[in-house]
C-alpha cells in the first residue's frame, strides 16, 4: 500500500486524529505490514504489547478465555490503543479469522514522533482525556438503566 493510504487510514483513527500529516507520515513509514492467514495467532493473552495493530482488511478475533468469549474486529479497527502509550500486556489472544492485512504501529515510533513534535504531547493528552470522559458518560448512562442488583457487578442476576 502507498504511504499516503496508510496516513489516511491513521487519520481516521480516533487515537491518532490529532496528529498532523508530517507526524502521521513518520508513523506510517515506521510501521510494519503484517499479513496473517486464517487461523494464525498474532499474539497471545498475557504477551507484552510493543505497539498496536491497525486492521487494513480481513477479520481478527480477540479471544479472552475460551472460544465462547470473543470480540470480532474488522477493517479500520485499532487493536490495543493503550500499547501506543505504555507497556501493556494483551488482554486477549488475537486470531485471524480470514486472510488479514494489518499495520503494526510500534510504541517506539509514537514516542519518537512525540519527541520530534512536542506540541503534539499536550494536544494528544487533551484528546485522550476528552475521549475517556465520553466513555465515562456513556458508562454512567448504562449504569442508570441497569437494575440495582446488576449495578455492582455488571452481570445479570439470573432472575
Amino acid at each position: 500500500m502507498a504511504l499516503q493510504d496508510d496516513v489516511n487510514l491513521f487519520y481516521m483513527q480516533p487515537a491518532l486524529r490529532v496528529f498532523h500529516d508530517e507526524a502521521l507520515r513518520f508513523l506510517a513509514f515506521s510501521s510494519e505490514e503484517v499479513m496473517a492467514q486464517a487461523g494464525e495467532v498474532l499474539f497471545r493473552k498475557g504477551d507484552k504489547a510493543s505497539g498496536a495493530y491497525l486492521i487494513r482488511s480481513g477479520q481478527l478475533s480477540l479471544v479472552t478465555t475460551d472460544t465462547t468469549e470473543t470480540q470480532e474486529l474488522f477493517s479500520g479497527d485499532l487493536v490495543d490503543e493503550s500499547a501506543l502509550l505504555a507497556e501493556v500486556r494483551y488482554r486477549a489472544t488475537g486470531i485471524a479469522r480470514a486472510p488479514t492485512n494489518l499495520i503494526f504501529i510500534p510504541r517506539l515510533a509514537v514516542q519518537r514522533v512525540l519527541q520530534e513534535y512536542p506540541d503534539l504531547v499536550v494536544t494528544w493528552e487533551n484528546d485522550i482525556v476528552k475521549r475517556l470522559q465520553e466513555v465515562k458518560l456513556t458508562l454512567e448512562k448504562v449504569m442508570k438503566i441497569l437494575p440495582p442488583s446488576e449495578q455492582k457487578t455488571g452481570q445479570p442476576t439470573g432472575d
